[in-house]
């Protein structure tokens, strides 16, 4: 049986040179990108595929058949999504000035070469993480409720929702515990599983089979080491594992 690893970022790309277009489709692959759709001209089909599919990144050949990609984007602009990152794809540079002019969100030249598209997405995904901590902030005004902690004693404790950084499982003494931003670790009761605290909200997600985590007060991802927001960001034991890696960026990413 074979497991279908999920995309995490839709892009569409445009370009008459086929062997180009089998390049980039091949290099992003090792970013978690899904080519929804794919055009060999800037004309209203492409236009239509674009708006209808709403890409997070298009890949738009400058030198096209019917006309110049910089302008069949500020023909589409208006009408896409605004979320949609527009990368300048060409063997010329001649063209960057007017790309950056039209608000491209980068220009990659061919043929593509590994490190030119790495410093690509690392920048997309900043960019996106950006736009993630804006979100978290709105979001503060409409935080679930607090949480009633149950100890193993069958002592009650409250704790506010945004106090929670994440939850760990305690291999000695087999219990799930809860750590806050204070540092406090409060042991759960015995019958406390991963299913009963992925339960209570969406914002806390498993990384690790002993590690969930509250979303909001992750920093960012370096590869598989979590980097959390001050005041916790000196702790370093949380890590993402294979098993649980596409699930929590889906998360993170499209919070």
């Amino acid at each position: 049986m074979t497991m279908e690893t999920k995309r995490l970022i839709r892009a569409f790309v445009v370009d008459d040179d086929q062997n180009a277009a089998a390049m980039l489709r091949l290099l992003l692959a090792d970013y978690s990108v899904e080519i929804v759709g794919t055009a060999t001209d800037a004309n209203e089909a492409a236009s239509e595929q674009i708006l209808a599919l709403e890409p997070d990144l298009l890949f738009l050949d400058v030198e096209l058949p019917s006309m110049l990609g910089l302008d069949f984007y500020s023909a589409l602009r208006p009408l896409a999504s605004p979320e949609m990152a527009v990368v300048f794809y060409t063997g010329y540079d001649k063209y960057m000035l007017e790309a950056l002019r039209r608000q491209a969100f980068d220009y990659l030249l061919k043929p593509p070469s590994r490190d030119e598209l790495a410093k690509i997405m690392t920048r997309y995904y900043e960019h996106r993480l950006s736009s993630v901590q804006t979100v978290l902030h709105r979001k503060k005004a409409t935080l679930p409720p607090n949480v009633m902690i149950v100890k193993p004693t069958g002592e009650h404790t409250v704790v506010r929702f945004q106090d929670i950084v994440f939850f760990r499982f305690d291999s000695d003494s087999r219990l799930w515990e809860v750590v806050t931003t204070d540092e406090r670790t409060e042991p759960l009761r015995r019958r406390t599983t991963a299913d009963t605290i992925l339960a209570y909200s969406a914002d806390f997600v498993q990384v690790h089979k002993r590690y969930i985590v509250n979303v909001n007060h992750v920093q960012r991802v370096l590869d598989t080491q979590i980097v959390l927001s001050p005041p916790m960001s000196h702790i370093t034991e949380l890590h993402v594992s294979k098993n649980f890696r596409h699930s929590f960026l889906d998360t993170f990413y499209n919070m």
